[in-house]
């Protein structure tokens, strides 16, 4: 299993270092599509919070920090990006989940650390001309699943994983799962299945 760390990866950690450590959360909103109703379906239980979209976290520097599903290393891994303000998209809501108990906690509270735990797939690629294979090389794809973010002596995980109504977890899924135990973290895996972790 391949684990040496690429360049890529490095600038990765050094941008969230720069963003993220030290930094006091002011408040925190919930991208999610719009379903036309006043229903809101992100709180999945007190301990899970399962998200369309984006978890945007404002800073006490001002910063609007967005983390996002994308594709930075392969669909589909935790990435992030700046934003300049909130902006109202067509299709999508915007809810501020700062007064939820969950996140009420960590209001006004630095984060102290920051741990990718990444998942590494390990496979054949084959390459076809008019239905033939042609060429067949070994591959591997990693890319990073999960965010555990450390307040001191609390955690949150910020996940690419789904929770399907028979309570089962699909990774590198278009869609972001929000874990505040590490009893529900412990269920679902995250950092058992991860192939690799680094902390910030």
């Amino acid at each position: 299993m391949c684990t040496e760390m690429t360049d890529k990866e490095q600038k990765y950690y050094k941008r969230i270092k720069s963003s993220f450590i030290g930094q006091t959360i002011k408040e925190v909103y919930y991208e999610e599509l719009d379903y036309d109703t006043d229903s809101e379906f992100w709180e999945i239980s007190d301990e899970i919070h399962s998200v369309d979209m984006n978890v945007i976290f404002r800073l006490d520097n001002d910063q609007l920090l967005q983390i996002k599903w994308d594709n930075e290393f392969y669909c589909y891994g935790i990435g992030f990006e700046n934003l300049p303000e909130i902006i109202k998209r067509e299709g999508f809501k915007t809810i501020n989940v700062s007064n939820n108990s969950n996140w009420k906690k960590f209001i006004d509270k630095a984060i102290s650390g920051i741990k990718v735990l990444w998942d590494i797939s390990e496979g054949v690629t084959s390459t076809y001309s008019e239905n033939r294979i042609i060429k067949k090389e070994n591959s591997i794809t990693k890319l990073p699943q999960t965010w555990e973010l450390s307040f001191d002596n609390e955690k949150v995980w910020i996940s690419a994983l789904e929770i399907d109504g028979e309570k089962r977890a699909n990774f590198w899924a278009d869609h972001l799962s929000v874990i505040f135990t590490n009893h529900e973290q412990e269920k679902y895996q995250l950092i058992e299945k991860a192939s690799t972790q680094h902390g910030i």
